[in-house]
């Protein structure tokens, strides 16, 4: 039977919503009688696909870490110029932000 790129690589990216890794798509693609140079192709593919999704979920990290450390900032400043103990436990929700994004940036940078 023929297949076409364009069908196996549909297929592929159904199953890569699914959640499924490459080895999976693979091994699928290799029963339906796929040859390996598609099959190569088409992983490919995937995999570029996979580091895309990988940097938007990287951006969106980032600019949620961004907005949690300046939050955290402004409440910690307007509650130490009050003089309340609430300002320190707020250095936490700062360093809940830099993790955040500091996570972003390495999903950005596919690390």
């Amino acid at each position: 039977m023929k297949h076409n790129f364009e069908d196996c690589y549909e297929e592929a990216k159904v199953m890569f919503a699914s959640g499924h890794d490459s080895k999976y798509i693979e091994f699928q693609l290799a029963e339906k009688g796929v040859f390996d140079e598609m099959i190569d192709e088409v992983i490919a593919e995937i995999k570029k696909l996979r580091k895309e999704v990988k940097k938007n979920v990287g951006m969106k990290q980032l600019i949620i870490g961004l907005s949690i450390i300046v939050v955290a900032i402004v409440i910690t400043y307007v509650s130490t110029n009050s003089n309340s103990l609430v300002g320190y436990v707020l250095w936490g929700l700062a360093m809940t932000g830099l993790l955040t994004k500091l996570k972003g940036v390495a999903n950005i940078m596919n690390l």
